[in-house]
């Protein structure tokens, strides 16, 4: 009988180590050389036991940060409204920037499957700590034609409970793609974002959509948190 692949070894046992909680949730894996060290084979060895972690849905990538391992319940699951929040609402003050009603960018019409003449809210809020300053901030497009009465006033606080409590409408799943970018003049040129974000900085950015219980897309969320103001870790477990 052939003997197991290192490949495949060192990430069963990974994914042991995964499953018994030695490596929680958001946590960080160790960089491949040190992987590679530890278990004395190459680094495309390791890559490839990465990759078959990746393949069933234990790990993802941040492209120049780093390997963590995936909250599956959030990535693609069914969810309450207090898990689709990407900010800590205990820690930090959301400022609405901008709110406006119209159409959108082509590619955000199409991820929520509204015509281009529909109409969309487009929300701008930055997340602002008890010192005052910026620590994340995001842009959410909603289709009006599936959330219905939105304002201005409710922007200050998690859309989540409202449009489930006052508008009866019940989140149900939601996508996450994560990555690392950096600020741009388009970023950075709105409001308290604009006094505080410098061109080039670092950002972790995570892009969420939302669905109701039906299907039906009803969220587009770029959130973008400032990873040189607190660790990424905290980024990720908001």
């Amino acid at each position: 009988m052939k003997d197991t692949p290192k490949y495949l070894a060192i990430a069963e046992k990974l994914k042991h180590e995964i499953e018994t909680g030695e490596y929680q949730p958001n946590d960080q894996l160790p960089k491949e050389f040190d992987l590679a060290r530890s278990y004395n084979v190459s680094r495309i060895t390791v890559r490839n036991a990465m990759k078959e972690l990746e393949s069933q849905g234990l790990i993802y990538r941040i492209q120049g940060a780093g390997t963590y391992v995936k909250e599956r319940n959030l990535m693609h699951a069914t969810v309450d409204s207090n898990q689709l929040e990407l900010i800590n609402l205990k820690k930090y003050k959301l400022k609405l920037l901008d709110f406006e009603v119209g159409q959108v960018i082509p590619k955000i019409t199409e991820a929520l499957n509204v015509q281009p003449y529909d109409i969309v809210y487009t929300i701008k809020r930055a997340a602002m700590a008890t010192n005052k300053q910026l620590v994340a901030f995001q842009k959410i497009c909603i289709p009006a034609k599936v959330i219905q009465g939105l304002n201005m006033e409710m922007m200050e606080s998690s859309i989540y409970p409202l449009i489930q409590q006052k508008l009866n409408v019940k989140p149900a799943k939601a996508t996450r793609e994560i990555s690392l970018v950096h600020a741009d003049q388009d970023l950075i040129a709105k409001g308290e974002v604009k006094g505080q974000v410098e061109e080039k900085e670092p950002l972790l950015k995570w892009l969420q959509k939302s669905y109701l219980s039906g299907g039906r897309a009803f969220e587009w969320n770029e959130n973008y948190y400032r990873i040189t103001k607190f660790p990424i870790k905290e980024a990720i477990v908001l």
